[in-house]
């Protein structure tokens, strides 16, 4: 059976601070005895924006997150892209980071019954940061950089060992009652 080392390794590793949705209490009434009975659009299925006071144009979001991080490198021939993006070039921003299993199951994002990665569509990346935990980027929301795939790759003798993570930029609307 080969050994830990035969998983292999990040190359630079950076750390990727993600904000994972949180079904459950974004589901949940947002507004008491209010007209809403839960925090998703009832057509889209997305977290709402309810508008703070009848004169506000953007609203404030219900969505519920907890915020991870986890060790990943980052895939460098997208970064100038996401660098133009956050620089107000309007570009489609497409962003790939690439994780190692054995990170992720230290941080407890594996599902132990059935192997499955604990990242998920609707997740967004918050931040990037050196291993050391100094910042290298903030990622704004809006429009925020949203995973979109999720992908195990890089199979070996020792299984598998990395996951691909791809990310995107997602215009974001306001919905009321």
């Amino acid at each position: 059976m080969p050994g830990p080392s035969a998983r292999g390794r990040l190359i630079f590793p950076f750390v990727v601070e993600l904000a994972q949705l949180d079904t459950a209490a974004t589901g949940a009434d947002p507004d008491g005895a209010g007209p809403l009975t839960s925090g998703y659009d009832a057509y889209f299925r997305e977290p709402l924006k309810v508008l703070a006071e009848a004169t506000d144009q953007v609203g404030e979001t219900v969505r519920e997150e907890t915020l991870v991080q986890i060790r990943a490198q980052i895939e460098p021939n997208l970064f100038e892209s996401l660098q133009a993006y956050l620089g107000g070039a309007e570009v489609d921003t497409q962003f790939a980071i690439v994780a190692h299993f054995r990170d992720l199951e230290q941080a407890g994002l594996v599902d132990a019954a059935t192997g499955n990665p604990l990242i998920r569509p609707r997740d967004r990346m918050t931040r990037i940061l050196t291993t050391k935990g100094q910042v290298v980027q903030t990622i704004d929301d809006p429009p925020g950089l949203y995973v979109t795939e999720v992908q195990p790759r890089g199979f070996g003798p020792a299984g598998r060992n990395l996951l691909l993570i791809k990310f995107e930029s997602r215009d974001q609307t306001v919905s009321t009652p």
